[in-house]
């Protein structure tokens, strides 16, 4: 009686101990965008994954938002102003049940010379009127181009992206409205 008393305990705390929901911690993040300006008209962009659009980082580190940006800038090799918030734009999604955000900061172009970034294949300097052109996309751009649009106002908006053939795809919940 003894040992069964023993077996049905080390079950038990075998079960419990191993038996435990290992799901994977949140991984908790923002993308932030940098739009980089010059006194040219221009626009910073990067080419990744085949496609142009302006740099972006993943921010989850232990660190400000302006030294992430800052931090960026830097791996681009460029000095820039301060920072200032664009856009903030939220995504829920038809292939997850997570929600995200994606911001958007404005900068201007001090001094350096770009390079390209680990990752990344290309950067280059484009002219506002070509980077207005490239609204359509994707949802990335669609979102720069209107916080380019005017960079006087702080722009909201909220999407729903979903997968269609294995492309991305999007919708847009709530268009773009002055947030102040």
């Amino acid at each position: 009686m003894r040992t069964l008393y023993l077996a049905l305990i080390l079950v038990f705390v075998f079960d419990f101990s191993f038996g435990q929901d290992t799901e994977k911690p949140l991984d908790n993040y923002t993308i932030k965008r940098l739009l980089v300006c010059n006194d040219n008209d221009e626009l910073l962009v990067v080419k990744y994954n085949g496609r142009w659009n302006v740099p972006a980082l993943r921010y989850n580190q232990r660190e400000s938002i302006n030294q992430a940006l800052y931090n960026l800038a830097k791996d681009m090799g460029i000095v820039i102003t301060a920072p200032k918030v664009g856009g903030i734009f939220s995504f829920t999604y038809g292939f997850n049940d997570r929600a995200a955000l994606r911001m958007f900061y404005v900068t201007t172009y001090k001094s350096g010379t770009i390079k390209t970034k680990l990752k990344w294949d290309a950067i280059k300097w484009i002219h506002k009127d070509d980077f207005m052109r490239m609204k359509d996309e994707d949802v990335y751009s669609l979102m720069a181009a209107k916080v380019v649009e005017d960079t006087s106002t702080l722009w909201g908006g909220a999407f729903f992206l979903f997968r269609e053939n294995e492309k991305l795809k999007y919708s847009i919940t709530e268009d773009f409205y002055p947030i102040r």
